[in-house]
C-alpha cells in the first residue's frame, strides 16, 4: 500500500478546513443562537393587610360652618359629631420588608335617600408603631391625592390611619351647605404590595 505523499495530506487537511468553515458559516447564517438566562425570586412571608376600623364622621350638621375634618393622628378634628373613629390597618409581612400602600384621592358617598351624594377627600398618616399620635402623613399631596407610599415594617408590622375631610368636591373640600339629609356611605380601596 502506497503512503499518502505529503502534498495529498496537506489537499485533505485543506478541503476538511474548507469543509468545516463552510459548516460554521451556514450555522451563522441559520440565526440560531443560544445562551443562557438565570432566574430567581425571593419568597417573603404573607403579606398582609387588616382592617382594624373603619372611618366615622358621626352625626353632622347639613349646613356647617367649616371644614369637617376627622385627624389621622386621632385628635384634632373639626366640625364633627361626637361619635367619630379613624381609619386603621395593620400591614403584616416579612420582618424588615419594604411595601408599597396605594391608596384612592378621594371617593363618593352615597346617600341611603334618593341620589345624593357626598365627596370624601381621604388623608393617610402611618408609623412603625402602633400609635396614631405618633403617625406621620404618607404620599407627596397630603388631603385628596391619590398617593403611593414605601413603607418599612417593623418587626414584620407597619400601621395606617385615615381620615380626611368631608363636603366640597373631589380634591377640594368645603363647608357642608345645606347637605341633604341621610346616611352617607363609601368604600376606600387600599392596596399593598412587596417592593
Amino acid at each position: 500500500m502506497k503512503k499518502p505523499s505529503s502534498l495529498q495530506i496537506l489537499k485533505s487537511l485543506s478541503m476538511a478546513a474548507i469543509l468545516l468553515t463552510v459548516n460554521n458559516l451556514y450555522a451563522q447564517n441559520t440565526g440560531v443562537i443560544n445562551t443562557n438566562l438565570n432566574v430567581g425570586a425571593t419568597v417573603l412571608a404573607q403579606l398582609k393587610l387588616t382592617n382594624n376600623s373603619d372611618v366615622q364622621f358621626g352625626n353632622l350638621s347639613a349646613t356647617t360652618p367649616g371644614h369637617v375634618f376627622l385627624s389621622p393622628t386621632g385628635s384634632g378634628h373639626t366640625n364633627t359629631g361626637v361619635s367619630t373613629s379613624v381609619g386603621k390597618f395593620t400591614v403584616e409581612g416579612s420582618t424588615s420588608g419594604s411595601v408599597k400602600v396605594t391608596w384612592p384621592a378621594n371617593i363618593v358617598l352615597n346617600s341611603s335617600i334618593g341620589s345624593n351624594t357626598l365627596i370624601y377627600n381621604l388623608q393617610v398618616n402611618g408609623n412603625g408603631s402602633d400609635l396614631a399620635s405618633g403617625s406621620t402623613i404618607l404620599g407627596t399631596g397630603g388631603l385628596g391625592v391619590a398617593a403611593t407610599a414605601d413603607v418599612t415594617l417593623v418587626a414584620g408590622k407597619y400601621y395606617l390611619y385615615v381620615g380626611g375631610k368631608v363636603g366640597g368636591t373631589a380634591g377640594s373640600a368645603a363647608n357642608l351647605n345645606a347637605q341633604a339629609t341621610g346616611v352617607y356611605a363609601g368604600i376606600a380601596n387600599f392596596r399593598v404590595e412587596y417592593n
